[in-house]
Order: C-alpha cells, then sequence, then structure tokens
C-alpha cells in the first residue's frame, strides 16, 4: 500500500525531485540540532570508504533539511561485500521528548511487504501447489471471484506482476478513514468490496497499473493453499530461512511496535501528529502497517532474493526478474513479479520496492552494476527523492 497516511499520498508523489543543490529547509531548531548530531554505525569486514561514508552521511544531513521534508528523521543503510556495511542516521527518532534516531530502528515498510508475498507464491508454485497461470477460478472461490467480472481471465502472474486490470481499493476517501480511525481491524473482504464498486482498470493482461487488490487476492490465495494465515506462510517460507531476527508481520489488533523503533509522524487538520499505532491489518498483505523491520534486514532479504536463496529452481529468480514495461513515476520502467525496476539519473538501474506507511517511507534497492543494496527510512509519508538521489549519485559515482 502506498497509501494510509494522514495526507494522502499515492505513487505520484514518490521519488519525483530533481538531483542537485538542496535546499536549507525550515525546520525546527531540535530537529536541525538532531541531524548534526548523527550517528553512524558500521559493521564488521571490509573497511568501508571514509569519503563515501562522509558522502552518505551529508546527503542525509542536506535531506533533512530540504524545504519538500517533512520527515524529523532518516536512516541509510549500504551493503556490498567490496565496500562492507555502513548505516548512517540524522534527526529525531521521536518529537517530544526528542529521540535521535538509531541505527537499528525498527520501522512499518509499507508495500515493500509485496516482494515478500510474492516470494512465498513462487516457493507455492515451486512445489506444485499452484500455477503461475492459473485462472482465479482455479484458486480462489466463487465468493471471492464473483465480485470481479473479469476474474476468469485473470491469472495469479498477471496478479504478481499488476497485470490484472483488477480495481484498486486504496482511495483518497479511504486513507482519510485510516487516519481517522488508524487502530481499525480490516479485513480482507472489506477491501475487496471497495473494489468491487470500481470498474476495471482494463482487460487482464492487456496493461499495467499497480493495485493492493491484487495482493489481497494474493493472500486469500496463500491461505486457501497452506490452510494458515499468509503471515504464518510469509514468515516460515522468507523469514525465518534468512534469520531476519528483526522483522515481524504483526497480527491484525497489534498496534504496537516491538523494541526499539522510530516514531511515525504525518499530518492531520493541519496539525503534526504520532500515526505509529496504526493497526497491521490495514492493506493487509498489500503493505500499510503490515511489516515492521529494519534497513539491515532489508538488505539481507534483498540481497538473499536475488542470489536465489528462497527458490529450488534458478528458473524461478528468473521468472520474478523478468521485467516487463512498467512506466511509471520515479524513474520506474519494469515491474516483474513483486519487484520494481527503476532507473535513478545516470542510468542507474535499481531493483528493489518503495513502501509507504502511515507516517513512514522506506525503498530497499539493488544496485545491479555497482553491486550495492542500500535501504532507507523516513518517519514521514513523503517522497524520500532528497535522500535517495545523492546517495544513489554517490554510489554509482565511487564505483565508475
Amino acid at each position: 500500500m502506498d497509501g494510509g497516511a494522514s495526507r494522502s499520498l499515492n505513487r505520484r508523489t514518490l521519488l519525483v525531485g530533481a538531483a542537485g543543490a538542496l535546499a536549507a529547509a525550515g525546520l525546527s531548531a531540535p530537529v536541525r540540532a538532531a541531524a548534526h548530531r548523527a550517528l553512524v554505525a558500521a559493521s564488521s569486514g571490509p573497511r568501508f570508504d571514509p569519503a563515501l561514508a562522509r558522502q552518505l552521511q551529508r546527503a542525509l544531513h542536506d535531506a533533512l533539511r530540504d524545504p519538500s521534508i517533512h520527515a524529523p528523521g532518516a536512516i541509510l543503510h549500504v551493503r556490498s561485500a567490496k565496500l562492507g556495511a555502513w548505516t548512517g542516521v540524522a534527526g529525531l527518532g521521536r518529537v517530544a521528548p526528542d529521540v535521535p534516531m538509531r541505527p537499528n530502528d525498527r520501522f512499518r515498510a509499507g508495500s515493500i511487504v509485496k516482494p515478500f508475498v510474492s516470494a512465498t507464491v513462487l516457493q507455492l508454485a515451486e512445489r506444485g501447489r499452484l500455477s503461475l497461470d492459473a485462472k482465479l477460478p482455479d484458486v480462489l472461490p466463487a465468493s471471492v471471484i464473483g465480485r470481479f467480472p473479469t476474474a476468469p481471465d485473470v491469472t495469479v502472474r498477471m496478479l504478481l506482476s499488476h497485470r490484472s486490470g483488477i480495481p484498486e481499493w486504496d482511495l483518497p476517501a479511504i486513507d482519510e478513514q485510516i487516519a481517522r480511525d488508524p487502530l481499525k481491524v480490516w479485513t480482507v473482504s472489506e477491501f475487496l468490496d471497495l473494489a468491487a464498486a470500481q470498474p476495471p482498470a482494463f482487460a487482464p493482461g492487456t496493461n499495467y497499473k499497480y493495485c493492493n487488490t491484487e495482493y489481497n487476492l494474493l493472500s486469500l490465495i496463500i491461505e486457501g493453499l497452506t490452510g494458515g494465515s499468509w503471515r504464518k506462510a510469509v514468515t516460515r517460507g522468507v523469514i525465518t530461512p534468512l534469520g531476519l531476527r528483526h522483522t515481524t508481520l504483526p497480527a491484525p489488533g497489534n498496534a504496537s511496535i516491538k523494541g526499539a523503533h522510530a516514531h511515525a509522524y504525518g499530518e492531520l487538520d493541519g496539525r503534526t501528529v504520532d500515526q505509529t499505532r496504526v493497526d497491521p491489518s490495514i492493506a493487509g498483505a498489500a503493505g500499510g502497517g503490515a511489516l515492521v523491520t529494519t534497513v539491515q534486514d532489508l538488505t539481507r532479504f534483498l540481497d538473499a532474493l536475488l542470489k536465489g536463496r528462497l527458490f529450488r529452481h534458478r528458473d524461478t529468480l528468473r521468472q520474478m526478474l523478468t521485467f516487463a514495461p512498467a512506466p511509471d513515476v520515479g524513474g520506474q520502467v519494469g515491474y516483474g513479479l513483486g519487484v520494481e525496476q527503476r532507473i535513478f539519473p545516470g542510468n542507474v538501474e535499481m531493483i528493489g520496492h518503495l513502501g509507504t506507511a502511515a507516517g513512514y517511507n522506506a525503498y530497499v534497492a539493488r544496485l545491479p552494476a555497482q553491486h550495492v543494496t542500500i535501504a532507507s527510512a523516513i518517519n514521514w509519508a513523503e517522497d524520500p527523492s532528497p535522500l535517495l538521489l545523492p546517495a544513489v549519485h554517490a554510489l554509482a559515482t565511487t564505483h565508475r
């Protein structure tokens, strides 16, 4: 889900900023001071290039000064076999009382849950539990597919790649409702009813349009095949095998984030409000508050995924990373099976996923040509370009 914030935020607002000199922002004095008191954590392994670390830390500082950024804090993590690992933070993880952002702070990662869900579906396909080219009547009950007139022509593969034409439920009015009632426990049936009230976006398989409803349907497919919750299946198939110790999929009704975490902030009725406590059911398997994680766990996940560690067969990863044209904002040029392909300024390819939840924005991506993985998080649901563009530029130019 790329909505659910107090101020409606959709994919058209993400990663659209231009690179260049970033002007000083009108942040409050405590936030500016905290930005200068940034913390840096380096792990064991190759010694991270101090000059590159300074560039990345400057990107963090400058992002919080950018006039377009409202977030009080930011985290940036870089991981590479050649470079080693580095984590930098700036600003505040919590406001009033002021608490600095910490390198291992947890946050809600929004739609980054989609590649977790996709990997789980692909694992089921490898085990012969379903075919990616199965039509929805073969994998979902009539009570579900009866809501959508085009369902008989929609395949599982189309759901994974946002090419089904199934309508979207996440509309501005729903974002407003979520902002005003963040502890409401949502059901998949509610999402499907909201989507069914909209017309199909296009005939199945004829176009691309990012749609959260598709991943809600995928969660029902997982549950029908496994006999348990989609959260349990993803935990068993992805989170536990990869040792992602700081990553969880909290159950509906559990609005708290366990352990050290960054607080989430947004605007409601002209006031800045703390949006940390939202129900994990918001958006379900499409994102929202479902996935709680850290930048370190996100890079571990993506590196393992792209190495094929979650699959039995190399061809499964090949299918996942077969990018069909999917032009969208923020330099997106392709979408595979739960994975985005973007081209950043300087023709830098990025393979990963963006996620926005109430009060958070997160991004994780691999730079294939540079053999580097990057993850970021800010505690306001807004465009992360002022942080990501200079950080990616620094990484790309270092590896020329």
